[in-house]
C-alpha cells in the first residue's frame, strides 16, 4: 500500500501545535483551538484511528482477521513501552531533580505523595499525570480496534456506529465523573481528564472512515449544497472562537455543549465540519509534498518523536513556570523545541534507512554468490 503522505503531514502539523499547546508560552494563543472549538488531541485521535482502520482492513483482506489482530496488539505493546519510558523519565526528573525543576512539582504532585503507588498505577494504565494521559487512551483504543471490526463483521458497521453513539450519549450524563470521584483518594489512580466513553466516538468514526477508504469507497460524499452549509459552520465557529479569545472568555469551560473532555455536541459538529472541508484539500497538499518534507518526516516517526517532545515539555515547564517574567524566554525555548522535532524527524529517518540498507546487504551478497557459479 502506497504511503499517504498527507496523513504524515497532518500528524506533523498536529505534533508541532501540541508542543506549543503544552508550553507556558504566549504562542499558545495561535495554536490552542485555532480553527474553532477543538484541539490537536481530537485531530490526533481521529487521524490515528483513520490509519488504524485502513491498516486493519488491508491486513484482514491480505492475511485474515487473526493476523490483523496480532499486528494491532503488537502496536499496542509498542505504545505501552513508549508510555512506560515517558512516565519513567518524568518520575526520575520528579524524584532526583525537583530542586532544579520546581515547576515539575505541579505536574507530578500525586506521584510525589506516593511514588510506589504511582509506579504501579502507571504500569496498569490507571495513573495518568498531565501531558502523559493520551498514550494510555491510545492503548485502550488499540484493543478496541479488533473488537470493532469483529462486531462489524457480525452485525455491520451501522450497528457499531450506533452503539458508539449511544455510549457517547451516556457519557454526556457525566457518568465518568462519578467514577473519578469514587476513586479520589486512591493513590495509584489518577485517570486524567479525558472521558474515554466520549472519545471512543472519534476513534470508531475514524476506524469506519479509514476502512471505507481502504476499500475504495468514497469516504465522505458531500453534495455541493451541503458544502456551503459546512463552510458557513466553519466560518461561524472560527469567528466565535477568535471572538471569545479577544474577549478573554474560554467558552469550552463555560458550556457543556463545547466541553473538551466529554466531547460536547457542538465541539463534534465543529470538528467534523472542518474535517470535511480539509478532505477537499488533499490534492493541494500532495502537490507541495517536497516543501512539506520536514512535517512528513515527523509524521512518519510519530511515536518516538511524540514521547521525546513530552519529555522536553516537562523540562520546559519545570524551568519556565517558576519564573516571574516568562516571556520571551518561554517562546524562545518553544521555538527551539519545534526545531528539535524537525531534527529528530531527520535523525529517525536516517536510522530507519540505515537499518533497511543493512538488512538488505546479506541478502544481496547471498544472491550474488548464487549467481556467480551459474555465470561461470
Amino acid at each position: 500500500m502506497k504511503r499517504l503522505i498527507i496523513f504524515d503531514i497532518l500528524r506533523g502539523i498536529l505534533l508541532l501545535m501540541m508542543i506549543v499547546d503544552h508550553s507556558p508560552s504566549q504562542l499558545r494563543v495561535f495554536t490552542d483551538q485555532p480553527m474553532g472549538f477543538f484541539t490537536t488531541a481530537e485531530g490526533f485521535v481521529f487521524v490515528s484511528a483513520f490509519l488504524a482502520g485502513m491498516l486493519f482492513r488491508r491486513r484482514t483482506d491480505e492475511s485474515g482477521f487473526v493476523e490483523a489482530r496480532s499486528a494491532t496488539i503488537c502496536r499496542a505493546w509498542r505504545i505501552y513501552r513508549a508510555h512506560l519510558l515517558t512516565v519513567s523519565f518524568a518520575f526520575v526528573i520528579g524524584s532526583f531533580f525537583l530542586g532544579q525543576f520546581p515547576g515539575v512539582g505541579n505536574l507530578l504532585d500525586q506521584y510525589l505523595k506516593n511514588p510506589a503507588a504511582a509506579l504501579v498505577g502507571s504500569a496498569v494504565l490507571l495513573f495518568r499525570p498531565p501531558l502523559m494521559d493520551i498514550l494510555p487512551m491510545y492503548i485502550w483504543f488499540s484493543f478496541l480496534t479488533p473488537l470493532a471490526f469483529l462486531a462489524a463483521q457480525r452485525w455491520g458497521w451501522k450497528a457499531v456506529i450506533y452503539t458508539s453513539l449511544a455510549v457517547w450519549l451516556i457519557s454526556q450524563t457525566r457518568v465518568r465523573d462519578l467514577l473519578v470521584t469514587g476513586c479520589r483518594g486512591i493513590p495509584c489512580v489518577e485517570l486524567g481528564p479525558f472521558d474515554i466513553l466520549a472519545w471512543q466516538l472519534l476513534w470508531i468514526s475514524g476506524l469506519f472512515l479509514g476502512q471505507r477508504f481502504q476499500g475504495g469507497v468514497a469516504v465522505i460524499h458531500i453534495p455541493s449544497s451541503l458544502q456551503r452549509v459546512l463552510l458557513a459552520l466553519v466560518i461561524g465557529f472560527l469567528g466565535w472562537r477568535w471572538g471569545s479569545i479577544y474577549l478573554g472568555v474560554d467558552l469550552s469551560n463555560e458550556m457543556w455543549l463545547l466541553d473538551k473532555w466529554h466531547l460536547g455536541p457542538l465541539r463534534l459538529i465543529n470538528f467534523f465540519a472542518v474535517v470535511c472541508l480539509i478532505s477537499k484539500l488533499r490534492k493541494m497538499v500532495e502537490c507541495g509534498e517536497a516543501w512539506l518534507r520536514p512535517l512528513s518526516l515527523i509524521g512518519q516517526h510519530m511515536l518516538p518523536i511524540f514521547c521525546s517532545q513530552i519529555c522536553l515539555s516537562i523540562l520546559l515547564i519545570g524551568i519556565v513556570e517558576p519564573l516571574t517574567d516568562r516571556e520571551p524566554i518561554a517562546s524562545l525555548l518553544v521555538i527551539c523545541q519545534l526545531l528539535s522535532a524537525c531534527l529528530l524527524g531527520w535523525l529517525f529517518e536516517w536510522i530507519s534507512r540505515r537499518k533497511n540498507s543493512t538488512a538488505l546487504r546479506p541478502r544481496t551478497f547471498a544472491t550474488r554468490r548464487e549467481i556467480l557459479p551459474a555465470e561461470g
